[in-house]
Formats: structure tokens, C-alpha cells, sequence
């Protein structure tokens, strides 16, 4: 009998690469954990992003009471996301629910966003939730925040707590074409924090999305749960499932008992395949930017094709892929004539492309992701007569690099580490003035913190009066 391969999703990861040189790395899983939610409550800091993992620490903080409040829904929906497995949260204090404060102001930098927008400030969010808040224009906003970012989904609340006309009518006003939102329908009836209470669903549906993997749908009973805001038949559900409109249902405990999208398209109609995409292309992404600072030929897409392989192998080994054999699973690519036109290689593109097949089949999908540089050509030519940083220098019997770069004139210098991803890591110099000369500057392997960073691939960023360059280190401890 001949195995049909199952459908496989492909991503296309497409970088803008330079020729300065970097040696790769691994290929790390990103979280899928964390959740981020935006609600009131009696303290706390406004408009921040603040990170806790368990209810307890969530009341130090922001405190229990809900007294007072226009929506008193947050700590309520956070106990109730604790109470089903959810594990990190991170929680921004809004101080008041009307739209524009909900869905706040992205000033285009950490510390200068409010509101929803303060969650850009935190990557590692992968889904969000605005507890009780489910007007169109926040509703919105969060599929448009979750779209831009392209990293996280909305999980939304009904706008009404027991209209089943009334969910159909929301659901027809939300759109996204690629599933990075999904409504749950009624409110339930629940005890989270010891008190019974009818809560928006959202809470407990992004506790089920934290404590499940990707490739899982997130369903099943809601814990503290003890009713429903409606009951909604079988037929109704059948009307409600083929709308992407998920339903909570009382059968033999409250369960969810919907994984759908709201996708217009049918590849990402599954929560399990859209969180399972979202991985997938986010760890891919992250783990390979060091290709920018590498000669874009076919060595680097060698190294590219067997990272992507071997990450996607264990994703199969540990059946979040479906297929018998590793080929019906998956496939990755990364080359000229592949992936590539020599037209992308001239303008220091470098394109990666992997397919694969998640457990719940769906049809062939293409995503990109585009890591675009800023034109440094200029400052470039500038630096190589005023200011020029020289190859590191490791240690090899300690994690210490000796950081070279010489000035032909004074200028202001700022030389920082960051690590593979782009993440500050430690700053050497920040925006010190220096006469002409060679400088030496050693980086001890520690960040900013005096906490000791792992082995990988870094990279040493020196600035000096509109002149950037960039060198890779290895660390190796």
C-alpha cells in the first residue's frame, strides 16, 4: 500500500546578508509559553509591561481587589489563566478601558509604548488576551497587533455573554487572512479566585494554549469551572465551528471545545497549525540572523539547509510532524535556483524555505520573514578611513575577548555586544569621546547584568559619528 505524504506548510525565510563573517549556530526552540494581557486593576504600574508567574505574585503587584473598576476582569481572568496550566504572563495595567487607552501608543521603542502597544516591548509573548474588553475597534487592534508583530495570536472574548446570534454578528466584523486571532463563545461560570464569578472565556483559553504544544489543539475542561453563560446545542455548534466561532460546552464538565482560527484562508484554519507555524518560523528566524555577517554562497547555504533539517527532524522525532518517513515530514531548502535568483544574491538577499506537515493536515501555505538592513554602504566607506574595528581577539583558556578597533580622528564611540538574535548583551562603551589612536576594550563574557552568557555566536557593534561596523565573536566556554 502507498503512504500519501501529508500536506506540508512551507515558510519562507528571506534575510538581507552581508560580508563579514559568522560561523552558525544552533537552531533554539523559542518560547510558546507566555501569554500577555492588557486589563485594569486597583495598583501597579501604568502602562508596562511586568512579567509574573503565579497568581500570587500577579496580587503583590497589582493587588485582588477589583472594587471600583470599569472592567473587573483582569486578576479574575489571570487566576483563571494560572489554574490551567499557564506559566509565564505578562501584564500591563491600563487606566481605563475606553479604546484608545486600550489599545495605547507605540512610541517605536521600549518604554515608550502604552497600552496594548506595550507588548511589542516583550518577544516573547505568544499569545494575548484583553480579558471582557470586545469592541471591534480593540478587537482589531489586537488581530493588527498580532498580524505586525507576526509572532503571537489574540485569543477574544464575546462581546456578549450569552447571544448566540450575537457572536455570529461579532465574528462576521473580524477578519484576518491568516488566522492570528480566535473567538471563544459563551462566558463561563468559575471560581478562580474563590469566589464564583461569570468570566470572559479568555483567561482560562490562554491558560489551555500555554500548557499545551504547538501541535496540540488547546481544548479540553476548564479548571475551577462550574457553568456556562449559554448552553449551546449540538446543532448550534455545528453552526458555530464551520464560522471559526469556538465553543465552550458543558459535556461532562466545561470544556473548550473548539480549536479554530478565524482565517479566511484554509491553510491556517487550526490553532494547532497557526501556534505550530508561528514556532516554527520564529525559531528558525531568531537562530539564524548570524547569516547576515556571512558570505552569502554555497557554503552558508549548506550550513543553513542542515540546521533547518536537523531542528525539523526533532520536531518529527518528537511527532509534532506528521509523516512516516522524515521526507514526508518536512523538507528544507536554502540556495540559488532553489530558493534564491542570482538577482536576490546580488542584492545580499539570502532566502530560506522550509516545508512542513503538522499533525492536522491542511493545504500548501508561504510565509516570509524579512530581515532588512539599513544601507550602511556610506558610513561604511567613511569608517574604513576614520574609524575601524579589528578582528576579535579570544582567549582560549577563558570566556575574555579583546576588542581592537583604531580612530584616525577624535570621535564619540559606542561599542556594545549583542548576541545572534540581535539582543543587547553588554555595553563596552556608550557614547564615549576618544582621541585618534588604537584601543584595546575586553569583554569578560558577562552581560550587562555580571551574568555569565552561554557559548554562541556574538557579535561586537562599534558607532562613531554616523560610522557602524560589526565583527562576529565566538564564545566558547
Amino acid at each position: 500500500m502507498t503512504i500519501k505524504a501529508p500536506a506540508r506548510l512551507i515558510l519562507t525565510l528571506l534575510f538581507v546578508a552581508s560580508a563579514l563573517s559568522a560561523r552558525a549556530a544552533l537552531i533554539d526552540p523559542v518560547d510558546f509559553t507566555t501569554a500577555g494581557f492588557v486589563g485594569m486593576a486597583t495598583q501597579g504600574p501604568l502602562d508596562q509591561p511586568v512579567l509574573v508567574n503565579n497568581y500570587p505574585e500577579f496580587t503583590a503587584i497589582f493587588g485582588s481587589s477589583t472594587a471600583g473598576l470599569a472592567n473587573p476582569y483582569l486578576a479574575p481572568s489571570v487566576a483563571g489563566y494560572f489554574a490551567n496550566g499557564g506559566v509565564g504572563l505578562v501584564v500591563v495595567r491600563i487606566a481605563s478601558v475606553d479604546a484608545a487607552t486600550v489599545i495605547g501608543v507605540d512610541g517605536g521603542a521600549p518604554g515608550l509604548r502604552t497600552g496594548l502597544q506595550a507588548l511589542l516591548d516583550v518577544d516573547e509573548v505568544s499569545f494575548i488576551a484583553i480579558p471582557g474588553v470586545a469592541t471591534p475597534a480593540v478587537q482589531t487592534a489586537m488581530i493588527a497587533h498580532c498580524e505586525n508583530a507576526g509572532d503571537r495570536m489574540a485569543i477574544l472574548d464575546p462581546a456578549s455573554s450569552n447571544d448566540v446570534n450575537a457572536i455570529q454578528v461579532q465574528r462576521s466584523g473580524l477578519v484576518t487572512d491568516n488566522g492570528f486571532a480566535a473567538l471563544y463563545f459563551p462566558w463561563v461560570q468559575a471560581s478562580p479566585t474563590g469566589t464564583s464569578l461569570l468570566l470572559p472565556p479568555s483567561g482560562f483559553v490562554a491558560g489551555a494554549y500555554s500548557a499545551k504544544e504547538p501541535p496540540d489543539a488547546p481544548v479540553g475542561v476548564i479548571a475551577t469551572a462550574s457553568g456556562v453563560a449559554y448552553a449551546v446545542s449540538a446543532a448550534e455548534q455545528d453552526l458555530l465551528n464551520p464560522q471559526g466561532i469556538n465553543a465552550i460546552r458543558d459535556l461532562s464538565g466545561i470544556r473548550i471545545w473548539g480549536a479554530r482560527t478565524l482565517a479566511s484562508s484554509p491553510d491556517w484554519i487550526y490553532v494547532s497549525s497557526r501556534r505550530l507555524g508561528l514556532f516554527i518560523e520564529e525559531s528558525i528566524a531568531q537562530s539564524t540572523q548570524w547569516c547576515l555577517f556571512e558570505p552569502n554562497d554555497f557554503n552558508l547555504w549548506a550550513v543553513l539547509e542542515q540546521d533547518m533539517d536537523d531542528f525539523l527532524y526533532e520536531l518529527w522525532v518528537q511527532a509534532w510532524l506528521q509523516g512516516a518517513t522524515p521526507g514526508e515530514a518536512y523538507f528544507a531548502n536554502c540556495g540559488l535556483g532553489t530558493t534564491m535568483t542570482q538577482t536576490d544574491i546580488d542584492e545580499g538577499r539570502t532566502i530560506l524555505q522550509m516545508g512542513f506537515a503538522p499533525v492536522r493536515p491542511v493545504e500548501f501555505n508561504v510565509l516570509s520573514v524579512v530581515h532588512q538592513r539599513p544601507d550602511l554602504t556610506a558610513a561604511q566607506d567613511m569608517a574604513a578611513t576614520q574609524l575601524k574595528l579589528l578582528p576579535p581577539t579570544p582567549n582560549p583558556f577563558n570566556p575574555t575577548t579583546t576588542l581592537r578597533f583604531e580612530l584616525t580622528e577624535d570621535a564619540r564611540v559606542d561599542l556594545r555586544v549583542f548576541d545572534a538574535a540581535g539582543r543587547l548583551v553588554r555595553t563596552i562603551l556608550a557614547d564615549q569621546w576618544l582621541s585618534a589612536g588604537e584601543y584595546r576594550r575586553r569583554w569578560d563574557g558577562k552581560d550587562n547584568g555580571g551574568r555569565s552568557v552561554g557559548s554562541g555566536v556574538y557579535l561586537a557593534r562599534i558607532q562613531g559619528d554616523g560610522m557602524v561596523q560589526l565583527r562576529r565573536m565566538v564564545l566558547v566556554r
